[in-house]
């Protein structure tokens, strides 16, 4: 007995410097936390009087606090990936230019970047959701093809962009019914997230909890740094007058963007010069019949597209597609076909119909010249289609 209790007092004192480490750990991060949370300003904090709606930003779009907090009230939600950077220099037709400058009783408010597709914008639908208000409801979603591509969006890639602030606040959202949320924890956890992860979000115990607590803090704290680089990027905001807003004279504005495309294109295909000179010119026969394999029918994406919507239902949004086509000439090239193509826009189309959306459907655009200034994104008069289905959509 005496040796039993020997060690068990050795055993005692073994764990006094374990818990001292752990003691002395927390005390750390809680004085670090505390620091950080001074000197940073709060993601709702913008400092000036600017426009962010515009500003292409994955923190931008991952903070609902700074995001309507630096744009007009009545900013209406566009959800889209790389076509969001298309700058001015480029396509003088860009939303930042259209409404961005023009007073049309209409602003936008980009949400999404890079690799945002349609789980990724579904949680940020949710989150977004709840803070709108009733002249916000309609929102626009931009579709690109090149989602659909076999396989689906690799999963270091997701989670690259993923955001635990938005997923928190999505799951925070009582308006998602338990069957979403329990769909988007199955498809985040296919996408590579960890299950305490998934679990922190969803909440319900403790430990759960706790891990909510810890993620919520560091995604605040990232955010917050993160910001501080975004807000340098606004644009001036209108000039407001007590007239009535004036209606977009599209039909002129196309007339304008065919001569500034004729001017930066120097190609059948109707591309920017610089794109064409980089990217196709002189390589064709490198490029030929290297997604002849693909189909863009083996991908979850169809389903999220789906997903997305019955969010935006449940939340109350009223949204709409804008299907973005291809390059017919470049698709051609590389050997994804028409019949393929097809495919995969009828695919989209009838997730619309079954959801009882409308829909801004460009596939018949393919072959269009300057619709596209490349092989996925709008050129000129692209933009100028987009922007006029996005402001019948909503005045309408």
């Amino acid at each position: 007995m005496e040796k039993l209790s020997r060690e068990h007092s050795k055993a005692k004192m073994g764990y006094k410097p374990i818990l001292r480490g752990f003691a002395i750990g927390a005390l750390l991060f809680a004085a670090c936390f505390a620091t950080l949370e001074m000197l940073l300003p709060s993601q709702s904090y913008v400092g000036s009087g600017r426009n962010y709606g515009y500003v292409y930003s994955g923190a931008k779009s991952s903070s609902p606090d700074f995001a309507l907090a630096s744009s007009p009230e009545d900013s209406v939600l566009l959800f889209g990936s790389s076509e969001l950077s298309t700058p001015e220099s480029l396509i003088p037709q860009v939303p930042s230019a259209v409404f961005g400058q023009n007073d049309y009783g209409l602003d936008l408010q980009f949400i999404g970047e890079a690799y945002d597709q349609s789980l990724w914008h579904a949680i940020a639908a949710g989150a977004y959701a709840p803070r709108l208000g009733e002249d916000q409801r309609k929102v626009a979603i931009i579709v690109s093809p090149t989602w659909f591509a076999d396989g689906g969006l690799d999963g270091e890639t997701f989670k690259m962009r993923f955001s635990y602030s938005l997923f928190r606040e999505f799951c925070d959202n009582p308006a998602i019914s338990d069957s979403s949320k329990r769909y988007l924890a199955q498809r985040l956890l296919e996408q590579g997230l960890d299950e305490a992860t998934v679990a922190a979000g969803l909440g319900g115990n403790v430990v759960a909890d706790l891990n909510d607590w810890v993620l919520g803090a560091i995604s605040d704290l990232q955010l917050r740094a993160d910001l501080g680089d975004v807000r340098p990027m606004g644009m001036p905001a209108k000039e407001q007058t007590s007239e009535e807003p004036a209606k977009p004279d599209f039909e002129s504005m196309r007339a304008d963007a065919v001569l500034d495309a004729e001017q930066s294109s120097n190609n059948d295909w109707g591309y920017d010069a610089d794109f064409w000179s980089k990217n196709i010119d002189g390589r064709q026969d490198i490029l030929r019949d290297t997604q002849a394999n693909e189909t863009y029918q083996d991908t979850p994406e169809y389903e999220d597209l789906a997903f997305f919507l019955q969010v935006c239902k449940e939340a109350g949004l009223e949204p709409m597609v804008i299907i973005s086509p291809v390059s017919g000439p470049f698709f051609d090239l590389v050997g994804l076909n028409e019949e393929t193509r097809r495919a995969c826009y009828d695919r989209i189309l009838s997730i619309c119909e079954n959801a009882d959306v409308p829909v801004a459907d460009f596939s018949d655009k393919e072959y269009e010249e300057y619709f596209l200034h490349d092989i996925v994104h709008f050129g000129w008069t692209g933009w100028l289609a987009a922007e006029e289905a996005i402001y019948d959509h909503v005045k309408g």
